[in-house]
């Protein structure tokens, strides 16, 4: 690698780490000062008062706001966000954070995966079998305009009453995650990804995508300029096409966790979207906070994934980071 790549390598990383630190600090910034003017129950609100579960809580801390938002910045790149005053009361915020975190970014990375994969095979297919492939993106379509609590709704309303029939039948025993949605396990993990991925317009918007890409990436201009630079169709292909459909990437992981609250709120599945649901309902500001932090962190990260496959492919956005 020469020094000007490396130095163009360099800009890049430095710009993208300055871009997110100030998109977490803003966002946690305006979280916090909304914490703050919460009505509450004074200086507990934000959990770091609260020595256990019905402890008693320390005086008043006098200092400013500027300086408790240095020290809950402090605490949280330490892993640290105070005590839950209502969803667990007394218990540090980052347990609960640990165990949800997990559940849903597994639950989302399957959901993604679903989705972009479908998409992918929707799109190829329109090349190869273009009548299925157009019923299939029918299909896709009508079942991807529902929203994802009424395909919820729709799954345990039909599932449910299957599962029992089949099984009082003798054609099967009772799965251990029936009825569902009793816990996220097997079978009912992969339908609740399945949901994720299909509802709210999420995989319909996908496949769009896909198909734009792949019917650009087949116009005769391509062909031309890969023939004329003696390049492989393939990698002219990739160059082209997934950039954009990284970018396109980064920019729905914002609207699939909007659909993970409501996914795990209807599932009732202890993820962060249930989590978030709880404390919001029970106005536990720090659990809440926490969680709206942790998802930002999520969407950046999405961003600056995005930005280096761009820059690894292309060199001209690495000299404009």
């Amino acid at each position: 690698m020469s020094r000007g790549v490396r130095w163009q390598w360099l800009g890049w990383a430095v710009g993208q780490a300055g871009a997110a630190a100030v998109v977490l600090l803003g966002t946690s910034l305006v979280l916090f000062l909304v914490v703050e003017a919460a009505p509450g129950r004074g200086p507990d609100r934000l959990g770091t008062v609260t020595a256990a579960a019905g402890g008693p809580v320390a005086p008043r801390d006098r200092a400013g706001w500027a300086v408790r938002y240095g020290r809950w910045v402090a605490g949280a790149v330490r892993g640290e966000f105070g005590s839950s005053t209502a969803v667990q009361r007394g218990r540090p915020v980052a347990e609960l954070l640990g165990s949800a975190a997990r559940r849903s970014l597994s639950l989302s990375a399957a959901a993604f995966g679903l989705a972009v994969f479908a998409a992918a095979v929707v799109a190829a297919g329109r090349r190869v079998l273009p009548g299925a492939a157009g019923v299939a993106a029918w299909g896709v379509h009508l079942a991807s305009a529902l929203p994802v609590f009424l395909l919820v709704y729709g799954a345990v309303v039909w599932l449910n009453p299957a599962v029992a029939r089949g099984a009082a039948s003798g054609w099967w025993d009772a799965p251990g995650w029936f009825p569902f949605p009793s816990r996220p396990e097997g079978a009912a993990w992969w339908l609740g990804a399945g949901l994720l991925a299909v509802g709210d317009g999420f995989l319909a918007d996908l496949c769009d995508r896909f198909s734009a890409q792949t019917d650009a990436v087949g116009a005769a201009g391509y062909r031309v300029g890969a023939r004329l630079l003696r390049l492989p169709r393939l990698a002219v292909a990739v160059r082209a096409t997934v950039p954009g459909v990284a970018d396109h990437l980064a920019g729905r992981v914002t609207f699939l966790l909007g659909s993970l609250v409501v996914l795990e709120s209807a599932l009732g599945w202890p993820g962060l979207g249930y989590l978030a649901w709880r404390a919001a309902a029970e106005r536990d500001l720090p659990v809440l906070l926490a969680v709206a932090v942790l998802l930002a962190v999520v969407v950046r990260t999405a961003a600056v994934a995005a930005g280096l496959v761009r820059a690894a492919l292309d060199p001209r956005y690495r000299g404009s980071g």
